[in-house]
């Protein structure tokens, strides 16, 4: 089958063929019919995130089932699937306490093991869920994404007389964007820099009440003005960029809550002085829990969360180079691929 495998460190990848892996006792073998690429795919792309090599990645992604392992008992041959990347151990303390993202023993399908940017790949039963047949390859493929804007979302604890900012119009940020509203925020403000202008565009059409554009407007006095002085009840930080955290803390009323959805590769230089003083509540997010993936799947079924607006390219796994690019340059939103 042919694959995309990051070989060696450094900047680029190789397209090639590789052998049809074969699923364990308690395995499936998935042939991969839409995978989308993930912010947390490109480091790994331009060498500055190191992975065990040979790598295939690739972790957002739906597919069917073309064979089983012998053990696998809650699925079959032909069945519509979405996996969630994480897998989990199911024995230490944070999976008995159903928290599986922090688990002692995790790995992750794309980062630590072969994934989906190729033909078929292998997933451990416990982590699959079913595609509803009302739903298309491409929303099984976004929900990945929608469960990482799940968690942070739900950490926050949104109620109906909360003004939620988004700063981030990326993926997360636009779905963290839809699941506030789900969740009955009474506003919601994203704010996006430079190069972001189409996509808070989007984050307007997808019913943002307010949309910043740090390169013309002082965020923080353009949501004190918004608010009447009041600031923010809700931030959600998807932009993963330190000096953002700032900006955020500034942004948020006494008792304010932030939640931190991006992922950072560099410490963040912030005063605590305000966050004691203020009496704020910080909560970190990483991934997701099964439930919260399940959750996702409903939410997307039931025409809460759209995840068409979001794909800008759908692409030959062929392109991969183009897709790259195109995400490389900030033109795109997500990419869809197709083997």
């Amino acid at each position: 089958m042919l694959a995309v495998v990051k070989e060696k460190p450094g900047p680029g990848f190789t397209l090639k063929e590789v052998e049809i892996p074969i699923p364990r006792k308690d395995e499936v073998l998935i042939e991969v019919k839409s995978v989308g690429i993930c912010g947390s795919d490109l480091p790994i792309f331009k060498g500055i995130r190191e992975v065990s090599y040979p790598l295939i990645p690739g972790h957002e992604f739906s597919g069917v089932i073309v064979e089983t392992g012998k053990e696998v008992k809650k699925f079959k041959k032909g069945d519509r699937v979405i996996p969630g990347l994480v897998v989990f151990c199911g024995e230490c303390i944070y999976c008995r306490q159903g928290l599986e993202s922090l688990c002692d023993n995790i790995y992750e399908i794309g980062i630590d093991v072969d994934g989906a940017f190729t033909k078929y790949v292998i997933a451990p039963e416990k982590t699959l869920h079913l595609l509803y047949d009302s739903m298309t390859f491409n929303q099984g493929a976004s929900i990945d994404p929608i469960a990482s804007a799940y968690r942070p979302v739900k950490k926050a604890n949104i109620s109906s007389n909360d003004v939620v900012a988004i700063f981030g119009p990326g993926p997360i940020g636009l779905y963290a964007l839809q699941i506030a509203k789900a969740e009955e925020a009474k506003k919601t403000i994203v704010v996006g820099a430079n190069g972001d202008k189409e996509r808070l565009n989007l984050a307007k059409e997808l019913g943002a009440d307010l949309v910043i554009n740090t390169e013309d407007e002082d965020p923080i006095k353009k949501i004190e003005d918004y608010t009447n002085g009041e600031m923010a009840d809700v931030i959600i930080e998807a932009t993963g960029v330190p000096v953002v955290v700032d900006t955020c803390l500034k942004s948020l009323r006494k008792n304010g809550r932030l939640s931190l959805a991006g992922i950072f590769h560099q410490p963040a230089n912030i005063f605590l002085g305000p966050i004691v003083r203020k009496e704020f509540t910080i909560k970190g997010s990483i991934c997701y829990t099964w439930k919260d993936f399940q959750d996702c799947i409903d939410l997307v079924s039931s025409g809460r969360v759209k995840v068409e607006p979001i794909i800008t390219h759908e692409l030959p796994l062929t392109e991969m180079a183009k897709a790259l690019e195109l995400a490389y340059n900030r033109k795109s939103i997500k990419i869809i691929l197709h083997p």
